[in-house]
């Protein structure tokens, strides 16, 4: 008994530690770096949302992201560096409802620590801010998507009032107005104290991610002005190093920039603010505009040597802006075909059609999600024909299966349950034809036998009534002899009749 126990024990210690390997080798952490920090209002600070798979190999995630909205509120969320390349649901906040979501995945998994989205936080007055996970999933990439988050870590921001900078006293020198150059160094006329503007954070709910190409030429881009800020300049340019002087007095928190202001292909809003001190650091946001489709194109049919052979199919399309990202062929009305520009490039061979006329339709996508479409008639003569559906000669023993086997044994019940009713019902039948004879000879015995006493008490009575006299016990006896056989008669009769009724 004591050795069972011994190993019992020794079975439940190997479980455990396997479950907590199993635990530790499958765990994930999401959180904020930096999670702590203190800023003061007015302020503009950045926080990236991180993975951390803790030598796990994982490929997706998805949070929904809480933070106070009365402290803090979110300048924009960008995907620049993330890790994922696919997004389930885009990067999305909200400042009125104070959220964050996202998700996204990546077709290679990683197991080291990696961003997933860079949020701007603006300071908006003094206090303590939490940014916390309200739901998160890691997902492994383990073909089975199994959740493996262990932890996702809060973060807390302290909001300090705002400091209100001392100016020094002035001196009588007049003040030169400064230009909006790239100069950020004040003139000797200027009383500068604290330090020059960062450069700008810009958000856009139209043109999200920088790096990717959008069909439209309309946005409104917005930013968050530091309580310091006198002037705004912002301009549109075609280089990343262009330096704005379209000045904004008083400063603008928005700009909505048109068709008049935006053209296709890659342009900058360049923008800088100024302070005190003077202007700042530039910032020059790429903005990646196509709204045309693709130029025409034409689908070439190249017919095979061999009677045999299918016609290969050539198309190319161009894009002078973004360029082509895929095609979609459909052939007879069937679900379409995903090609790339290299399989286009090199021809797609037709096969497993039957002889006739087939239409191809081509439509051809650029990265900004412009199309045009292309369709010509594909004459097919290869002589394929579709493979016949034979029936396959089975032996008796192939049908010697479980299930089929189960489902005769029922099928031999259900007729030797049949087969017992009917006999049991004939010989039912022979039992009750016997037992109505038997009545009924019993009847016949009955009535002879009553008929034969009740002859014999007839003639007893006459003998005994001959006599001049009866006396008076005599009497009471004849007549109790003929009621008992009265009687008598007639409960045997009725149980016959009983017998008989129930034999119907």
């Amino acid at each position: 008994m004591q050795i069972i126990l011994k190993l019992l024990v020794k079975f439940f210690l190997l479980a455990f530690l396997m479950f907590g390997l199993q635990q530790s080798a499958f765990a994930a952490d999401v959180l904020f770096n930096p999670s702590t920090g203190s800023y003061n209002a007015g302020q503009t600070f950045t926080a990236t949302i991180q993975a951390d798979p803790k030598g796990a190999s994982i490929n997706a995630v998805e949070a929904k992201i809480s933070f106070n909205s009365a402290i803090l509120s979110v300048v924009s969320v960008s995907k620049t560096g993330s890790v994922f390349s696919l997004w389930t649901t885009e990067p999305t906040f909200s400042n009125s409802a104070g959220t964050i979501e996202f998700g996204g995945g990546s077709p290679s998994p990683f197991s080291s620590r990696s961003n997933l989205a860079v949020v701007t936080f603006r300071a908006v007055t003094e206090g303590t801010a939490q940014v916390k996970f309200d739901t998160a999933s890691a997902l492994a990439a383990d073909g089975l998507g199994t959740d493996v988050l262990e932890s996702a870590v809060t973060a807390n921001y302290t909001i300090a009032a705002a400091t209100t900078p001392q100016p020094q006293p002035e001196t009588p020198t007049e003040t030169p107005t400064q230009t909006p150059t790239g100069d950020n160094e004040p003139t000797d006329a200027t009383i500068a104290f604290g330090e020059a503007p960062r450069a700008p954070v810009i958000g856009s709910q139209t043109f999200i991610d920088p790096d990717t190409w959008y069909a439209t030429n309309t946005a409104l881009f917005a930013w968050e002005l530091p309580f310091d800020i006198d002037e705004v300049a912002v301009e549109i340019s075609t280089s990343s190093e262009h330096v704005p002087e379209t000045v904004y007095e008083p400063p603008v928190e928005e700009i909505l920039l048109t068709a008049e202001d935006i053209h296709d292909g890659v342009q900058y809003l360049s923008i800088r603010f100024k302070n005190q001190v003077g202007w700042g650091a530039v910032l020059n946001r790429k903005i990646m505009v196509d709204t045309e489709a693709p130029l025409p194109f034409d689908i070439k049919v190249q017919t095979g040597n061999a009677k045999t052979a299918f016609p290969l199919l050539t198309f190319r399309a161009d894009d002078k802006t973004s360029g082509i990202d895929h095609y979609e062929m459909i052939i007879a009305g069937g679900e379409p075909v995903l090609v790339t520009p290299e399989e286009a490039a090199l021809g797609y061979l037709l096969g497993e059609l039957e002889d006739g006329t087939y239409t191809v339709k081509v439509t051809a996508f650029d990265k900004a999600g412009n199309k045009y479409e292309a369709s010509t008639p594909v004459l097919i003569t290869a002589g394929w024909l579709p493979p016949s559906e034979t029936d396959e000669e089975k032996s008796f023993w192939s049908f010697l299966t479980p299930g089929n086997i189960f489902i005769f044994l029922l099928i031999l019940l259900n007729i030797l349950q049949f087969v017992y009713h009917i006999y049991e019902k004939r010989q039912n039948a022979k039992r009750e034809e016997k037992l109505s004879k038997e009545t009924r000879e019993i009847q016949d015995q009955m009535e002879k036998i009553f008929s034969a006493l009740r002859d014999e008490i007839y003639d007893q009575i006459n003998l005994i009534t001959k006599r001049p006299r009866l006396s008076k016990k005599e009497r009471e006896a004849v007549e109790g002899l003929n009621n008992a056989l009265e009687v008598s008669e007639t409960l045997i009769g009725k149980e016959i009749n009983d017998v008989k009724k129930i034999l119907k």
